[in-house]
């Protein structure tokens, strides 16, 4: 694992564009007010760094969309970091929705002093942030002797996942990276050894299914020849006895939880234009109202209809794993820092893992996702530097191996993995393949992203990529419900497509 680990490079492109600031070029009037709060921040922490004021509490507000079987080990973390750090005091807010939400929550609070200190983030949300001026960079509390972080330090988190939050429009560093993810896609094993030959002889080349089978799959494949078999094999058997069951509202053979996610990584998997970026101006583009995109997303608006596949907007807005886990799909893509919920004890089976479908003839590619942290200046040094000494508690090797192993969510240093407890959680034999538990499913997806590490992409991020993803997303929902029409879907892309193009600055 350790060899293996060792090459953990992922390519992270995040770019920001540049805005105006009362008729000054975007880019002296950010850098400048950037080159001013760092110097501020210097000055400032250099004498609040050297000591806290006596017999005072600062609250830092954190807020996140922590999922609740994650949130015991978080407020561990949090409760750990309030006894080492008596002046402080964590105020730890969940909010419902998704990230897109949360960024939403942010920027419409500022005007009213109506945010957090803290928050999870997504590159491009923090290009937006940036804009607003309330982005701290946190360089200068990074390399304090005091509260910063040591040459070691420094080498053992990723670089690329640190140098993610550098790499803005303005010098310095915006975002720190915290659980960092990818999808896998999750199925039932009962299609492990399933015989199909009698319905289509050339699927597996007339063998039963097997994982090799399972891990290769390409949307041709599921949409031409795999669903229509499993549909046709289904509705042969007696209720009892069916595997794919119908007990539920939505049900279908194949689940995509993230809508947006699907849009953006069929985009890349098939090489067609979604957003890109002037290297030169570091301004954006929303590329996606394209001819191929359109005709893709048919193809799956088809596959909807004949009940193939849903996606969590097309099915109630509950995540697809609540289908999953009752068998009303046989598949389910999400998040690897979901794997605890593609389980369910009142309904147990061996979940098994493979990387998602893939376009025919292409390379695999899938999504380099999760969210890191970004503090929000509230003009408070203290704050400031509260926030960046919990940043830098909950990241530090033990809790960042604690919250690894708990959730499914990568390390965000090259020790977890070497860890010896990493390293014995994530060994998989066949014995754990076949044991149906949370614990044994959690083995199998951290053995399994290995696999698919360098299989990862990312999409650039610049002032307006936020709202192009949020236009993925509801073209994507448009197109994954089976009464949507081929107009609807043009319209979809019309409409969102011009709304998205208002975002980009």
């Amino acid at each position: 694992m350790k060899k293996q680990f060792a090459s953990l490079l992922l390519t992270v492109a995040a770019a920001s564009s540049l805005v105006a600031c009362n008729n000054a070029p975007a880019s002296t009037a950010v850098s400048s007010a950037a080159s001013s709060a760092a110097s501020s921040i210097a000055s400032s922490a250099a004498t609040s760094i050297a000591s806290s004021a006596a017999g005072t509490q600062t609250e830092i507000t954190f807020w996140s969309t922590i999922g609740q079987n994650n949130r015991p080990v978080f407020e561990k973390i949090v409760s750990d970091f309030e006894a080492a750090y008596p002046q402080y005091k964590i105020n730890n807010v969940y909010q419902s929705g998704n990230y897109n939400q949360l960024k939403d929550m942010v920027t419409s609070g500022f005007a009213a002093n109506n945010y957090p200190d803290l928050v999870q983030c997504y590159p491009d949300h923090v290009a937006e942030y940036i804009n607003y001026g309330k982005a701290v960079d946190l360089t200068s509390y990074m390399n304090d002797p005091q509260i910063g972080l040591t040459a070691e330090d420094k080498a053992d988190y990723i670089e690329e996942f640190m140098r993610e939050g550098q790499e803005y429009a303005v010098t310095g560093t915006y975002s720190v990276p915290f659980s960092k993810s990818t999808e896998l896609m999750f199925y039932n094993p009962v299609l492990l050894g399933l015989n199909l030959s009698s319905v289509d002889p050339t699927i597996n080349e007339g063998n039963p299914l097997n994982r090799a089978y399972l891990e290769n799959l390409t949307w041709e494949e599921l949409f031409e020849k795999l669903c229509p078999a499993i549909v046709t094999y289904n509705n042969s058997l007696e209720a009892s006895k069916k595997i794919l069951k119908e007990d539920q509202a939505y049900h279908a053979v194949f689940a995509y939880d993230s809508d947006d996610n699907l849009f953006i990584t069929l985009a890349e998997q098939y090489g067609y234009p979604y957003t890109s970026v002037n290297t030169t101006t570091g301004k954006g583009s929303a590329d996606f109202n394209n001819d191929q995109m359109k005709a893709l997303t048919k193809v799956f608006n088809e596959a909807a209809k004949k009940g193939y596949i849903i996606s969590k907007g097309s099915a109630g807005n509950n995540y697809t794993n609540e289908y999953f886990t009752k068998s009303n799909t046989l598949f389910s893509v999400g998040s690897t820092g979901g794997v605890k919920y593609q389980f369910e004890a009142k309904n147990p089976f061996a979940t098994q893992v493979a990387r998602i479908p893939h376009a025919r003839g292409k390379d695999p590619k899938v999504i380099s996702q999760g969210p890191g942290l970004v503090v929000l200046s509230h003009n408070s040094t203290e704050r400031e530097k509260g926030s960046w000494l919990f940043y830098k508690f909950l990241t530090n090797k033990k809790n960042s191996l604690a919250w690894a192993l708990d959730t499914g969510y990568m390390p965000v240093r090259k020790s977890g993995y070497t860890d010896n407890e990493y390293k014995e959680k994530y060994y998989v034999d066949d014995t754990v393949m076949a044991e149906a538990s949370q614990d044994a499913l959690m083995s199998r997806a951290g053995a399994y992203t290995e696999k698919i590490i360098n299989e990862t992409y990312t999409s650039p991020a610049f002032i307006g990529s936020a709202a192009c993803r949020n236009a993925a997303g509801a073209i994507m929902i448009k197109a994954m419900t089976p009464t949507s029409t081929a107009a609807d879907i043009d319209k979809s892309f019309t409409d969102n497509y011009t709304a998205a193009v208002k975002e980009i600055k």
